[in-house]
C-alpha cells in the first residue's frame, strides 16, 4: 500500500516537473489567469505611454492593442491554454511571442537615469542611458572579461617557469 502511494506520489511529482520545464522553457505561462495579469499590466503601460511604451510608433501601440482584445476574446472562459482546440493554442502562443517581443523592445526603450562619479572626482553626475544600451554595454564587458580569461588560459609559461 505505501509503494503503491509513494510510485504514484512520485510520478505525479514527474510530471508537474516536466510541465513546469516545459513551460518555463516557453517562457510564457499556460495559466489564463497569469497571461490576462500580464496583459493587463502591458495594457496599462501602454495607455499611460509608460516604461518605454512612449518611444514605440502610435500604430504599433494600437495593434498590440487590437491583439490583446482578441486574445482576451479567444482565451475567455479557459484556466489554461490547453483548453484551446489546438489551431487556437497556435494562435494564442503566436499573439503572446509577438506581445512579448514589442514588450521588451519598448523595455529596451526605457529611459535609465544614474549617478555617477567621474574617474578623479568625487562629484558626481547624472547620467541617462537607454536600458537596451546598458544591457549591450554590460554584456560587451561580459564578453571582453570572458575572452581575457581564456586568453591567460591558453599562454603558455615563460620559458624556466613551472606551474
Amino acid at each position: 500500500m505505501k509503494t503503491h502511494f509513494l510510485r504514484t506520489g512520485l510520478v505525479g511529482l514527474a510530471v508537474f516537473a516536466f510541465s513546469v520545464a516545459a513551460q518555463a522553457g516557453s517562457g510564457i505561462s499556460n495559466r489564463v489567469s497569469d497571461i490576462v495579469s500580464n496583459q493587463a499590466q502591458i495594457r496599462a503601460s501602454v495607455k499611460a505611454e509608460r516604461d518605454g511604451w512612449d518611444n514605440i510608433p502610435a500604430d504599433k501601440r494600437q495593434e498590440l492593442l487590437g491583439k490583446q482584445d482578441q486574445l482576451m476574446r479567444l482565451i475567455d472562459g479557459k484556466q489554461t491554454l490547453d483548453d484551446l482546440a489546438p489551431s487556437d493554442r497556435d494562435t494564442a502562443t503566436q499573439t503572446l511571442e509577438w506581445i512579448h517581443t514589442l514588450a521588451a523592445k519598448a523595455d529596451d526603450e526605457r529611459q535609465v537615469c544614474t549617478r555617477e562619479r567621474r574617474t578623479g572626482t568625487h562629484r558626481t553626475m547624472l547620467v541617462c542611458r537607454r536600458a537596451g544600451d546598458m544591457r549591450f554595454q554590460r554584456e560587451q564587458a561580459q564578453d571582453a572579461m570572458r575572452k581575457g580569461r581564456q586568453s591567460l588560459m591558453l599562454r603558455k609559461p615563460p620559458p624556466g617557469t613551472e606551474l
